[in-house]
């Protein structure tokens, strides 16, 4: 799909939920919208896999071209090797068939060497975005969880003389409502 979202870009709606949630009176606490979260978050979760699998296929496109590339170098090589068979025939003919075959199968091999090399370097640089992004996805989900934490604290710790049971069984806009436990 064209104008389907990253992870990123979904994490940070999510963020964008919490963020611009409506405020509880004198206190830390909001209220959202348990559906839209639910739903943001299965969001997420459900589109992860896809970006792995492009992931995947990038690889698997990769090795493709390297197997294509070792072929074409085994190719060219039966290829000299038959050459150098029908120039057999005469001393000078096979001193000269026996350079040229020398050159094909070593200029064969540093072209599959090259191939390789770049097969390897853009899936290194794949791999490495897609290790970004899951780097700033993780960071963005740890804050996330830190700060709704935070949050917990503050509301377990109000003046208000609710004990911890009945704070836990209180209302939207808890962790404890949202299915989040403290770390």
């Amino acid at each position: 799909m064209a104008d389907q979202k990253t992870a990123e870009a979904k994490l940070s709606k999510l963020r964008d939920l919490v963020a611009n949630a409506r405020s509880m009176p004198m206190s830390a606490s909001c209220v959202v919208n348990r559906n839209e979260m639910l739903a943001a978050i299965d969001d997420v979760i459900d589109n992860l896999p896809d970006e792995i699998a492009d992931a995947q296929d990038v690889i698997e496109n990769s090795r493709e071209a390297l197997a294509a590339g070792e072929a074409e170098a085994e190719r060219i090589t039966e290829q000299a090797n038959r050459r150098a068979a029908e120039l057999a025939t005469e001393t000078e003919v096979i001193k000269v068939a026996e350079r040229k075959a020398a050159a094909i199968v070593a200029s064969a091999e540093s072209d599959a060497a090259a191939l390789r090399r770049e097969a390897d370097a853009f899936v290194d640089s794949r791999m490495a975005s897609f290790e970004s992004v899951l780097a700033r996805t993780s960071s963005q989900v740890r804050t996330a969880r830190a700060r709704l934490a935070e949050r917990s604290k503050l509301d377990r710790h109000a003046d208000d003389p609710v004990t911890d049971d009945a704070a836990s069984t209180a209302g939207a806009g808890t962790t404890a409502d949202l299915g989040i436990s403290a770390p």
